[in-house]
């Protein structure tokens, strides 16, 4: 956790704005230090993984996001119990009884925001991950990127719902469903090693173009989801992959493919039984 060192007032200060105070004011940060050590351990266990603890020290930009999730990530688990008051440089905690806490509106448009913004640098953590070599292999990896709808930046860009912690979680349980659905299309085989090869950077130019259209197709099924799935769009990925098919031979030599390309029977004259298909 040598990592934590770094985390003086004035970076805490810079990754929460909100809890910015006079320079020898540390009421807000002097409450962290515990907060912060189990917001790290967090971080390593459920997404970096122990063993690649030493890419953070190693890479500039990651250590940067590491520590901006970490310092969100404690003033979330500690916000609700600071008493905390509105001032004119931004949230401190009630130091005198004359002084109310700041409302529960603004306690809680607080805390969304600073989600919002820590869900946004996982994201951004995830993708510098997938650049780390072996790092696609580890569980982490497979419970970060569970399907191809997985960062915060896919609702934004992807949906016609409003960015909100609310509409992220009703995200990913809609991605879920969709993700069986283009399963049964492009094939499990296929889908898999797509996932495996976001995990590891290593998609290819015909992938890219199918993971394209796969999460544009998620994306509009998260959005409409009463609607039936959009079925011109599947027709335009498999469409795709039969089109060009040697450009894609995992989906080639699936179980799905087969079953598509399969010959059918023909009767012949000595049969005993005719059968119509």
């Amino acid at each position: 956790m040598e990592i934590l060192k770094e985390i003086t007032k004035e970076v805490f200060e810079r990754y929460v704005p909100a809890a910015k105070m006079p320079e020898r004011n540390t009421s807000v940060y002097g409450r962290m230090t515990a907060m912060l050590e189990e917001s790290y351990s967090v971080l390593i266990a459920e997404l970096v993984s122990p063993a690649f603890e030493g890419a953070i020290a190693s890479g500039t930009e990651l250590k940067d996001k590491c520590l901006r999730v970490v310092c969100n990530d404690a003033f979330l688990r500690t916000a609700r119990s600071l008493d905390l008051v509105l001032t004119a440089t931004g949230f401190g905690i009630v130091s005198t009884e004359s002084t109310a806490p700041a409302s529960r509106a603004r306690v809680d448009a607080l805390i969304e925001q600073i989600t919002i913004n820590k869900l946004f640098t996982i994201g951004d953590i995830i993708a510098l991950l997938t650049q780390t070599e072996g790092w696609g292999a580890t569980a982490q990896a497979s419970k970060a990127i569970p399907n191809l709808f997985y960062r915060l930046q896919h609702l934004r860009e992807l949906t016609s719902l409003t960015t909100t912690t609310q509409n992220w979680q009703l995200a990913i349980g809609r991605a879920a469903t969709a993700d069986i659905l283009l399963r049964s299309e492009i094939s499990e085989e296929y889908m898999e090693e797509l996932l495996q090869k976001e995990r590891t950077a290593t998609l290819e130019n015909a992938d890219i173009i199918i993971v394209r259209m796969c999460r544009e197709f998620m994306g509009n099924y998260i959005s409409f989801f009463d609607e039936a799935p959009n079925k011109p769009a599947i027709q335009r990925i498999v469409e795709q992959m039969e089109t060009y098919s040697s450009s894609y031979p995992t989906y080639q030599n699936s179980r799905l493919y087969h079953k598509r390309h399969g010959e059918r029977y023909h009767n012949q004259k000595e049969d005993p039984t005719f059968f119509f298909m």
